[in-house]
């Protein structure tokens, strides 16, 4: 368990404490969505977030530049993400079938189409993609989340597009 009150005893962890309510706090929602794009089930997502928004807070002194706020952030939330995967077996989408025609709103149909074909796709796919078209980062920003070059984000974009597209098809073929 924390020690809050030494925590609280350094000068340093007031600024850090400020920095992230400036920063971090207000990325929580967006780390949620990308923790719920990724994960299977809301409590996962919540999860992710909340042990995200702690180790964020923990390691304050780490972030670097202002700048890189979102991005250093979301990162976290990916890891956290990637770690609850390799704790818990796989569990499908929570997604019932049922041979009673729904009558769905109009374009309810397709968020469920995009939602199901997400959730088939490998999640290294998921990731970038939630990435790059969910929280609407950049090649370069995206790099960063991830590690890795921003010619491998645009390589694993363009493959893991192509995938959903064909899962996109297929749903609407069937």
């Amino acid at each position: 368990m924390p020690d809050y009150a030494a925590h609280h005893a350094r000068p340093e962890a007031d600024r850090d404490d400020l920095r992230f309510a400036r920063l971090i706090a207000p990325l929580l929602g967006d780390g949620y969505a990308l923790a719920q794009a990724l994960s299977t089930d809301r409590g996962s997502a919540q999860d992710a977030v909340q042990a995200a928004a702690l180790r964020a807070w923990q390691r304050m002194g780490q972030l670097r530049e202002d700048g890189k706020a979102r991005a250093w952030f979301l990162a976290i939330v990916v890891n956290e993400c990637r770690s609850s995967w390799r704790k818990r077996r796989a569990v499908p989408m929570d997604v019932e079938s049922s041979n009673e025609a729904i009558s769905w709103p109009a374009g309810i149909d397709q968020r469920l189409d995009v939602r199901s074909a997400m959730g088939q796709l490998k999640r290294d796919d998921r990731v970038v993609l939630s990435l790059r078209f969910l929280m609407d980062l950049t090649v370069d920003e995206t790099a960063a989340v991830l590690a890795i070059s921003p010619s491998a984000v645009k390589a694993r974009t363009a493959r893991a597009a192509t995938r959903f597209r064909q899962l996109l098809k297929d749903e609407a073929t069937s």
